[in-house]
C-alpha cells in the first residue's frame, strides 16, 4: 500500500512541471477559451460573464482535445519531431505565433522589472547571511 502512495504522489510531481497552463494564455487565448467552453458545456460566450471564477477556471481545466483550445494546444505542445516534420501550414504558423507571443512576455519590461527586483532581494538576502559578525 505504501509503495502505490509514493508512486501516486512521485507521478503527481512530474505531471506538475508540465501544466496544461503552459500552453495557453487566459487573455491570449480568450476567443478560444469562450469557444470551446460553448462546444463543450453548451455555455454561450455571453453567459460566461455570469460564472464565478473558480467554475470558470475548473471548466477551462476540463478542456477535451476535440474543443478549439485543446486543438490548438495539442499542436503548441506537441514533441514528436517526426509528427512535427509533417505539420501543416495552418500547424507551423500556430506553433510560430505562440512562440513569438511566450518570448515577447517574457522580455515585457514588467516581467523584467519583476526579475530583478527578485534578483535583488535575493542578493541582500544573501548578502545578509554571509555578513560578517
Amino acid at each position: 500500500m505504501e509503495k502505490s502512495r509514493k508512486r501516486w504522489r512521485s507521478d503527481f510531481k512530474t505531471a506538475a512541471k508540465h501544466r496544461e497552463t503552459d500552453w495557453y494564455d487566459p487573455e491570449y487565448d480568450r476567443i478560444l477559451i469562450e469557444q470551446s467552453i460553448a462546444k463543450q458545456y453548451g455555455v454561450l460566450p455571453s453567459q460566461q460573464e455570469e460564472l464565478s471564477y473558480s467554475d470558470w477556471y475548473k471548466m477551462v481545466g476540463g478542456l477535451m482535445e476535440d474543443t478549439p483550445l485543446g486543438q490548438v494546444v495539442g499542436v503548441r505542445s506537441e514533441k514528436d519531431k517526426e509528427r512535427l516534420k509533417h505539420f501543416s501550414p495552418a500547424q507551423r504558423r500556430i506553433r510560430a505565433e505562440w512562440t513569438h507571443f511566450i518570448g515577447r512576455k517574457k522580455n515585457c519590461p514588467e516581467q523584467k522589472a519583476a526579475q530583478q527586483q527578485q534578483l535583488a532581494s535575493l542578493q541582500m538576502a544573501l548578502a545578509e547571511m554571509f555578513k560578517p559578525q
